[in-house]
């Protein structure tokens, strides 16, 4: 299955608020997370609709399926070297 078709079915949009995947796929707080975002050291694109600081962030579909899919390709690649005879 497609990460970004699964991401999509999940999520029902094609962004989704970074609250919504700060624990699950980075492990880390909203607070860590805006703070990575200023620092610029998120491993994804974000954007608000709006300049308001309260405007919630959005991460799209496509970046953080991508982002899967690199991640995965490290692993395997890493997990290759050792259990390849």
């Amino acid at each position: 299955m497609n990460t970004n078709f699964a991401l999509l079915a999940r999520f029902e949009s094609p962004v989704i608020e970074l609250k919504d995947v700060c624990q699950e796929f980075f492990g880390i707080s909203v607070k860590t997370a805006k703070q990575k975002i200023k620092g610029q050291d998120f491993p994804v694109p974000t954007f608000s609709l709006s300049k308001s600081e309260r405007s919630p962030v959005f991460i799209k579909v496509e970046d953080l399926a991508s982002y899967i899919d690199k991640q995965y390709e490290i692993a395997s690649k890493e997990w290759q070297q050792v259990h390849v005879a």
